[in-house]
């Protein structure tokens, strides 16, 4: 038998085409951003897949978020560990908005 419910990598490529008007009218580097996003939903197409939510956009969005705090903590660390005053004083900046 046939699943009855669309896998999420299925939800993720629907949302895509979806927005492709809206995708349609953005400049380049916009466009370019918009597929990262979706790109970043595909790498969590397992974890998407195992919960039962009808609104496919909660997931979705979870899984760009985990991705966007990765590289965050990712840039933290290379950050920390720089002697360059150019990121201390980056990374003094950033403090205002992100705790570090």
């Amino acid at each position: 038998m046939g699943r009855t419910i669309p896998t999420f990598r299925y939800l993720i490529e629907s949302f895509g085409i979806e927005w492709n008007d809206f995708k349609r009218v953005l400049k380049k580097i916009d466009k370019e951003a918009f597929e990262e996003l979706l790109n970043h939903a595909r790498k969590h197409g397992a974890a998407g897949s195992n919960i039962a939510i009808p609104n496919p956009f909660e997931p979705i969005v979870m899984s760009i978020l985990i991705e966007h705090e990765k590289t965050i903590r990712s840039l933290k660390e290379k950050i920390d560990k720089s002697n360059d005053l150019e990121f201390k004083a980056a990374k003094d900046m950033l403090c205002v908005f992100i705790k570090f």
